[in-house]
């Protein structure tokens, strides 16, 4: 089922500028936790949950850089994007951000979106990384069986890992 725009707001948003809005995971993020917390937020509350998520870890555990450099973003990109847009209202004086009227257009893709797993496909390739590095480590030092094994081995080992996990996250993506 593909969601419809409202009509109050289809002639000043298009299909194509919603969608440039959502591309983007922060700005999914911001309307997100916009929805979920009535009323306006204030810019350091919002910009320490998003690093959080893009850190995995609690917002209490955030660290000064990481929270900064959200905030910074948010600051001079996305709200201000979103704010053009009418999805969010941005008061940059106060640091305080609310949804605006602009906003229940996004709504229903943000739900399908949510409704998908994730995965965080960085993690599978930093272990394919690891299992292909400590074979090919333990190879130059010398140390048998990993010695006797050409290096265009360990070549072909490590592109078939990552062809296949590169594979499995666009079959995944794509609902194949």
């Amino acid at each position: 089922m593909v969601p419809q725009l409202s009509a109050s707001t289809a002639d000043e948003l298009s299909r194509d500028d919603l969608f440039s809005m959502l591309r983007n995971e922060r700005r999914r993020e911001v309307i997100h936790y916009l929805h979920e917390h009535d009323g306006p937020v204030d810019l350091r509350d919002l910009s320490e949950y998003i690093a959080a998520l893009e850190n995995d870890c609690e917002p209490s555990e955030v660290t000064y850089k990481q929270r900064k450099r959200v905030q910074t973003a948010l600051y001079q990109m996305h709200l201000p994007k979103l704010a053009d847009q009418e999805i969010v209202a941005y008061d940059r004086r106060a640091g305080r951000v609310e949804l605006a009227p602009g906003a229940e257009n996004c709504l229903p893709y943000l739900e399908a979106d949510r409704d998908r797993p994730h995965r965080r496909w960085w993690q599978w390739y930093l272990v394919v990384a690891a299992v292909v590095a400590v074979p090919i480590g333990l190879a130059s030092v010398g140390i048998s069986p990993f010695a006797s094994v050409p290096g265009l081995g360990y070549a072909v080992v490590a592109c078939a890992a990552f062809i296949l996990i590169s594979v499995a996250q666009v079959a995944r993506e794509r609902g194949v």
